[in-house]
């Protein structure tokens, strides 16, 4: 994974719209993403970002986010 910089354009999964049921286990389908820019990158952690939130509907707001738990895209480099 190449690490991000401050600027990127990102989105990540913050849920699924349905999910396929298995024996053991549920899977996602149709994932639901929001966007932002990213305005800090840890200098301890380079997964650990702050990102300015925004989409379709007005809750933008500033969200803290691990890429080695949410599973974030890098859509445009800043």
């Amino acid at each position: 994974m190449e690490g991000f910089t401050k600027g990127d354009l990102v989105r990540w999964v913050t849920g699924h719209l349905s999910y396929a049921a298995h024996p053991d286990k549920l899977v996602g389908q149709e994932p639901i993403y929001k966007y932002g820019i990213i305005l800090q990158v840890s200098t301890v952690d380079p997964l650990a970002i702050v990102v300015h939130s925004c989409g379709y509907d007005r809750d933008a707001r500033l969200v803290i986010l691990d890429g080695r738990i949410e599973e974030i895209e890098v859509l445009s480099k800043g």
